[in-house]
């Protein structure tokens, strides 16, 4: 029996494109409104959105899902609970997107 394994160590960076992450925050304003444009501060973490990224111009942006009180959880613990209502900014935002990515240049 015979078998080729290639081990890729670590995962690629996530490198935003300019582009898209403009159009992203356009986004953003449109739908929750200007106010909802933060940033962040780097994570170390490792990120699956980094391949991806690898093969098509893109952007990567998180959603707030803290409702403001309680201890903030970590998303990979199993204690975390998101505030629900951060589904519908989430869509909102990401229609908003989708159609600026659909629109005509111009």
């Amino acid at each position: 029996m015979r078998f080729e394994l290639d081990h890729v160590r670590a995962v690629p960076v996530v490198d935003n494109d300019a582009e898209s992450t403009a159009m992203l925050q356009r986004a953003i304003t449109a739908a929750p409104g200007p106010q909802a444009v933060t940033s962040t501060t780097q994570s170390t973490g490792g990120e699956d959105f980094g391949w991806y990224l690898d093969h098509v111009p893109g952007s990567y942006a998180r959603l707030g899902t803290w409702p403001g009180e309680g201890p903030q959880g970590d998303l990979h613990q199993p204690s975390f609970h998101a505030d629900e209502r951060a589904l519908a900014v989430g869509v909102r935002t990401m229609v908003h997107a989708a159609l600026a990515a659909l629109a005509p240049p111009g």
